[in-house]
């Protein structure tokens, strides 16, 4: 009895042990256990025999686990699970709905997290109640769900994923602060002329135009000069301008120059304005982005075809598909996805998808605002008229896909239009419309409207490449533009078609014609046909035949012939062409060009000789476009035949050049049209001649003995790429990275510099402590003199030897990769340029 009582005293100390370990093992409700095992709490241990002997109660059938789940047999994470029989587990609901969400579609997602109960858990059958394989594997305890193809998410998959060309998380930024101004001079000479002109130097004329810009605010205009004339300096253009490229807005203070839309007139002001200008983000997609939806049964590859061209070949699940972003051209476009089943089973989708020019995507503004007074040019200078506020307002909405709407608004106090625009692609053409109403104090109210339609079907659905256009325009009488005083509005309606499409032998043929219904004067027409073809070897043939009649009810016949030959072997080409109508005018010529194929440092000619029924022209060029200015020589030379040997000879040189400033260095340069880049080099290769941006057709600039390199032609907000090389660097020497890649903003200069500290060139032996070679190596060399200094890489081959650029003289740390680490320190001296050999070094 006694043994009896010691035994069962023994096992109820064993079974409290075992339970308090494994209590204190348990992680925590919602927390990952620390192993990917399952963890069992202590109700669901295999029970002792006198558990319900020793306890009085029955066991708990209920059992809590933490297990590793898996999506499509790929492990996502570990959930908690109450066992009881298998249909009715209970799962942990968060951890596995946040991974379900990626995977399956979202309204199958809405009723699972519906269904989680208060607890927070969801039961294996309402998985499989939607549409998800789900099971619960008792030997491996490992939570299986398979999600039907039908079930899952779309995937969608972006022909134009990036928005940013890669690199322009790197790109250099403009300089705080940069500018440029452009010289512009033209001399004629008469040496022949007519009675009224005066022979000899003409007056000369100069201008000015360039931009200051400090942390992208942008100060920019323009000034004329002529000698002899009163006054001699006209002002242009003055202007403050600040772009928003984040928002793609341009807000502009001073001279204005804005945009206009449908009727409204365009004209001279000063004021303020902002507009959304999507130049700023030339990376962005505005129009409607394409989409394709389709259902794959099976994992398989689609060949992407775009007007009959392959575009992309994709590698895809099975699952509902969305392609976009594909590059589609304005007219109607032929989409075809050509589908591999795992089984090399074939299907082809086709799609047809209009796309209008001036479309926007949905959502998508478009917009311009300004307000400003009208200007007028006397006796040199700007007069502005500050009391007539001219309101400018034009705002487009991309509304779906294929609709795009809008409206404009411009005013003064005597003067007023509204109207409304838009656009429609549809699968049989695109339409546009333009509706107007405006308001005068003395005509009143009046009308216009302009109806476009076009049809171009684009790819292998359009062999023969048809196209046509219809444009529709009536205007009422007393319509007028903000800024007319006296409209002209003589016709009823103005009808214009044209047809154009490729016909036999690949001629390419174009109809058009247009009809005016006069109001008050007769109406008049045009009609032409256009046939042209390209033969052989860069021969081009276009003939023009025409017919037309004026407000006068004057008709006539036309017809033009023009033979173009190219021939790219010798940079030349010829062009003759005549034209001939039925009144006994005429006109021939003959021009022959040539244009090296290095664009700059070489110069460009060309010769033209015309004749006509008044007489001949012999004209003659020279150009040149250099690193530094461009020049233009030109002679024009006029022979009459009316019997009195009348000439006019005239001589043209004109002259350009720029000066270029960025933070704080200076650069001479050939004009600047928008943006620059100057480069300059570091003292180390400051001697040196370094081109930028080498190829076949010659460099962009270069830094010489004239001085630094200027880049004059970048697009702002364009990612930009110079090529930097030195075809004579010395050994030793290092240009550093030699493709620099720039982003530069509206009318900015950047500046770069090239070249390294670096003058020495190192070779060695390194032996390690035992005199051995220290064999297929790799490590470091530290400089221990500058700590600004980039660390270099070293290897070393079977004998240790080592070669490496990039250093300069001073002290150096050496550091192996090996194992243990082996350093050392050696010396370059302070004269050591070019090669520098350091002997055999070993390693204490």
């Amino acid at each position: 009895m006694k043994l009896k009582l010691k035994l069962n005293n023994f096992k109820l100390l064993l079974f409290f042990s075992l339970t308090l370990i494994l209590c204190n093992s348990s992680p925590t409700l919602g927390q990952d256990s620390p192993s990917p095992s399952p963890t069992l709490a202590p109700e669901t241990q295999n029970p002792d025999p006198t558990f319900e002997d020793i306890f009085g109660k029955p066991r708990n059938q209920a059992q809590k686990v933490i297990v590793p789940f898996f999506i499509d047999g790929q492990q996502r994470g570990q959930v908690l699970l109450n066992l009881g029989n298998i249909p009715g587990v209970q799962i942990q609901a968060a951890p596995l709905l946040a991974e379900t969400e990626k995977v399956i579609r979202p309204d199958t997602q809405t009723k699972l997290t519906n269904a989680v109960d208060v607890e927070g858990n969801l039961n294996l059958e309402i998985l499989r109640q939607n549409g998800l394989e789900a099971t619960f594997d008792q030997s491996k305890l490992e939570l299986q769900i398979q999600v039907p193809p039908t079930q899952r998410r779309t995937n969608v998959a972006s022909l134009n994923e990036r928005r940013l060309p890669r690199g322009t998380e790197n790109a250099i930024r403009p300089s705080t602060l940069s500018g440029y101004v452009n010289f512009r001079a033209d001399q004629d000479y008469i040496w022949q002329g007519s009675e009224q002109s005066q022979i000899g130097r003409q007056p000369l004329r100069f201008g000015l135009d360039g931009a200051l810009n400090y942390k992208n605010w942008v100060f920019e205009g323009r000034s004329d000069f002529t000698e002899g004339r009163t006054p001699a300096f006209i002002r242009g253009d003055l202007r403050l301008v600040r772009d928003a490229p984040d928002q793609a807005l341009r807000y502009v203070i001073g001279d204005l120059s804005i945009p206009v839309t449908g009727y409204q007139n365009s004209q001279s002001q000063i004021g303020i304005s902002v507009a959304r200008n999507f130049s700023l983000q030339p990376h962005r997609v505005t129009r409607p982005i394409s989409q394709y939806e389709f259902f794959l049964e099976s994992d398989s590859r689609v060949d992407v075809l775009v007007n009959g061209r392959l575009e992309r070949t994709l590698e895809l699940s099975a699952g509902r598909q969305d392609i976009r972003d594909l590059p589609l051209g304005a007219g109607i476009n032929d989409v075809e996805l050509v589908i591999t089943d795992n089984v090399g089973r074939v299907q082809r989708l086709n799609f047809y998808h209009p796309v209008a020019a001036d479309l926007l995507a949905p959502g998508v503004q478009q917009f311009a605002y300004s307000l400003g007074f009208p200007t007028s040019d006397s006796s040199g200078d700007r007069n502005y008229d500050f009391t007539e506020p001219i309101v400018t307002l034009s705002h487009r909405l991309g509304v779906t896909n294929r609709l795009t709407a809008g409206s404009y608004l411009q005013a003064n106090f005597d003067q007023q239009i509204i109207g409304l625009e838009g656009s429609w692609a549809t699968r049989y053409g695109n339409l546009g419309w333009d509706m107007a109403l405006s308001h005068e104090i003395e005509l009143g109210i009046d009308y216009a409207a302009r109806l476009r339609y076009e049809y171009s079907p684009v790819g292998a659905k359009n062999p023969s490449q048809r196209s046509f256009q219809l444009t529709v325009e009536t205007r009422g009488e007393n319509f007028s533009r903000v800024g007319e005083d006296n409209p002209n509005n003589d016709f009823f309606y103005d009808i214009t078609a044209n047809y154009s499409q490729q016909l036999f032998w690949k001629i390419r043929g174009n109809l058009s014609a247009r009809y005016e219904f006069g109001r008050d004067t007769p109406n008049t027409y045009s009609l032409s046909l256009g046939l042209s073809k390209t033969v052989r070897n860069g021969l081009n043939i276009r003939l023009n035949l025409s017919q037309n009649r004026d407000q006068t009810g004057f008709e006539q016949q036309r017809a033009f012939i023009n033979l173009s030959w190219s021939i790219p072997k010798i940079r030349q080409s010829i062009q003759v062409s005549s034209d001939v109508n039925n009144n006994g005018q005429y006109k021939n010529s003959l021009n022959w060009s040539y244009n090296p194929l290095r664009t700059i440092g070489r110069p460009r000619m060309s010769l033209g000789l015309t004749q006509n029924d008044r007489g001949y022209n012999l004209t003659g060029r020279l150009s040149y476009t250099g690193y530094y200015f461009n020049w233009d020589l030109s002679n024009d030379a006029v022979f009459t035949v009316d019997g009195d040997g009348g000439i006019s000879n005239t001589s043209k040189l004109s002259l350009a050049t720029a000066l270029v400033f960025a933070d704080g260095h200076f650069g001479w340069s050939r004009p600047i049209n928008d943006s620059f880049a100057l480069v300059i080099p570091k003292d180390s290769v400051r001697d040196q001649e370094i081109v930028i941006n080498p190829s076949i057709n010659g460099d962009t600039a270069r830094i010489n003995h004239f001085g630094f390199a200027v880049v004059p032609n970048l697009s702002p907000y364009n990612l930009s790429t110079l090529i930097i090389d030195a075809p004579n660097l010395p050994v030793g020497m290092d240009l550093g990275n030699r493709a620099i890649t720039i982003l530069p903003t509206y009318r900015s200069g950047t500046l770069v510099e090239v070249g390294t500290d670096a003058t020495v060139f190192l070779r060695g032996i390194l032996l390690n402590a035992n005199g051995e070679p220290v064999s297929l190596q790799s490590g470091q060399i530290v400089s221990i003199s500058d700590s600004n200094f980039p660390v270099v890489t070293l290897f070393t081959n079977r004998s240790g030897r080592f070669a490496t650029a990039g250093l300069k003289p001073g002290r150096y740390q050496i550091k192996l990769f090996s194992n243990p680490p082996a350093e050392m320190e050696f010396e370059i001296p302070a004269n050591a340029t070019g090669i520098y050999d350091t002997g055999t070094l070993q390693f204490p």
